[in-house]
């Protein structure tokens, strides 16, 4: 599926056992990053390679294994892109129990990040091409949100009608209801792309989404 953001087009593949939205996104001159390849790296560096795509940067939004199992495609690109975590998540990418790769029977650690995600952060792919980073904590300690033009890629922090669980290890509902009222701050137009599901924008989510009524 495409979206159409100013001169950047996002493309998004649902990828492994948990429909994970892995997001392409990448300009008229080929600069890419990738946001959270779950897995099916296969078919990942296929598009890659089919776009001729300069890969920059991998970003997770969060550190559970349905959102990093791939991320060994960095070692893949020609381009060497540079992975990129908050540090609060960092340590996720060593444990299986924190990661939940524990869960399926893969004892999954991934490779260490080449930074981390700050508040406020500015992801510069060119001049033109940046990404604002939202620290949105609450369904693990390092989520969060990235903001790209009139696009928020939300990882599992906000769903078409749903939000994050807090219930896996890490997790704290006290900070992602605090981390959804800022959100919710935002242009109520603006599309939401989450990390399950299909796209919803700010405004729908406010009128009918049932787990934020009292936010």
């Amino acid at each position: 599926m495409n979206f159409l953001n100013s001169e950047v087009k996002i493309e998004k593949f649902t990828v492994g056992q948990m429909a994970t939205n892995c997001y392409i996104v990448h300009d008229d001159d080929k600069n890419a990053l990738i946001i959270d390849p779950g897995a099916n790296a296969d078919l990942i560096l296929t598009h890659i390679e089919k776009r001729k795509l300069n890969v920059r940067y991998i970003i997770n939004t969060h550190g559970h294994y349905d959102h990093i199992g791939a991320n060994y495609i960095k070692n893949m690109l020609n381009s060497r892109p540079l992975l990129g975590i908050h540090l609060s998540d960092e340590t996720f990418l060593k444990n299986p129990e924190l990661n939940l790769s524990i869960l399926s029977g893969n004892d999954f650690v991934a490779d260490s990040p080449d930074f981390f995600l700050e508040e406020n952060q500015l992801i510069k792919v060119t001049e033109k091409f940046l990404l604002s980073v939202i620290h949105t904590p609450g369904h693990t300690p390092g989520s969060v949100c990235l903001k790209l033009g009139n696009c928020l890629f939300s990882g599992d922090l906000l769903f078409c009608g749903g939000v994050g669980r807090t219930d896996l290890p890490g997790g704290n509902e006290y900070l992602l209801f605090k981390s959804l009222h800022r959100i919710l701050q935002l242009d109520r137009n603006m599309i939401v792309l989450p990390g399950h599901g299909p796209k919803t924008t700010i405004g729908t989510e406010i009128e009918t989404n049932p787990f934020l009524v009292s936010t």
